[in-house]
């Protein structure tokens, strides 16, 4: 029995594989969560082999929570289901320690095979991903180090320099560090330019 811990924001898309999933006499759901800090309580209660994981969460946002459950719980294995189909997320999430990664426009029995995969500890990227273009490079986004694309990704999404504190755990003055790293490494005068090239480089989506 594979045990899978569903992470996803909207619950409706949560009900639907979760009804999925459990079509499989092998597959158990045992847990759901909507943000990335339950996710990472539940995972260090024990008895989770799979977190299906999306990147675009309330709060901490996936590749952290990523991160710290590979730190943790590495034999958590972990597969990534996000709308994000950019080479830069893809790259970043096998780097936080994600074994497989999916888009959320694929088809459904894609998922069942894709959790099959990184149970048993092999990776998985369909072909349409692995041909997938790199935009980030027109902007730079590969010279960020994690925390400070982190830190790119969340300001680019609007949110303070506070809030961004408070998600990451660090503190005010840290994170104003990242943010001016992040600007002098892109060559953004403002945060206003950050969200233009997170745009095109499709990592936040207007």
């Amino acid at each position: 029995m594979t045990r899978i811990l569903l992470v996803d924001d909207h619950a409706v898309v949560r009900a639907g594989y979760r009804r999925l999933i459990e079509s499989r006499p092998h597959l158990k759901v045992v847990g759901e969560a909507d943000r990335g800090s339950t996710a990472y309580r539940r995972i260090l209660q024990g008895g989770v082999d799979v977190a299906v994981l999306d990147l675009s969460l309330p709060g901490v946002g996936g590749l952290e929570v990523a991160r710290r459950i590979h730190a943790r719980a590495p034999d958590v294995r972990i597969l990534v289901f996000s709308m994000h189909e950019e080479s830069v997320f893809i790259q970043r999430a096998f780097a936080a320690g994600a074994l497989g990664y999916l888009s959320k426009c694929c088809a459904a029995e894609n998922m069942l095979v894709a959790i099959d995969h990184v149970a048993a500890g092999r990776r998985y990227l369909p072909p349409e991903l692995t041909e997938a273009t790199e935009p980030a490079s027109a902007v730079g986004l590969e010279n960020l180090s994690r925390r400070e694309f982190e830190v790119f990704r969340q300001i680019a999404e609007g949110r303070s320099v506070r809030d961004i504190a408070g998600s990451l755990q660090l503190s005010g003055k840290t994170i104003a560090n990242y943010y001016t790293q992040v600007r002098v490494k892109l060559g953004a005068a403002s945060a206003a330019d950050l969200a233009r090239m997170a745009v095109r480089a499709g990592v936040v989506h207007v």
